[in-house]
């Protein structure tokens, strides 16, 4: 047992210097004030605003820094924003993935169908085997 949580510590570990490895070669990341002196020098060149304040940005040179701001800077008619375009920054917003809300909309719906059809319609497919299982079992005893 003792083993086995020892081996368990050890994954964990492993996983979460993994991510932070991810996370160091995915590019750095930066203050807010920093990523405003960025801008402010003329030094980006793409930028990237999801919603929830996440930002990465390019900078010249090849360069992948990532910023987290408050909403209310990452806005598209912000100030933030008048400043990258007035600088001929690649601006682009994006919006949150709406797969995970369709699913749990749709889970609902097949759960039921599942449950209400699916069961009752396995049970029948077995009734049907088994009824034609004990015919076959009896004809063969008819003609023995």
């Amino acid at each position: 047992m003792v083993g086995g949580v020892v081996a368990l510590l050890w994954f964990a570990a492993l996983g979460g210097l993994g991510w932070r490895a991810l996370e160091h070669a995915g590019g750095g990341r930066v203050s807010g004030a920093a990523f405003r002196e960025l801008v402010a020098d003329g030094r980006v060149e793409r930028v990237v605003m999801r919603d929830g304040g996440d930002v990465q940005a390019w900078l010249r040179g090849g360069q992948r820094v990532r910023v987290r701001l408050p909403d209310s800077a990452v806005m598209p008619d912000g100030a933030l924003a008048a400043q990258l375009e007035a600088q001929n920054v690649d601006l682009r917003f994006e919006g949150r993935g709406q797969w995970l809300g369709i699913a749990l909309n749709v889970l609902p719906v097949a759960l039921f169908l599942a449950v209400w059809v699916g069961v009752p319609l396995g049970l029948l497919a077995l009734g049907v085997a088994w009824r034609r299982s004990g015919r076959a079992a009896r004809a063969k005893v008819a003609e023995g």
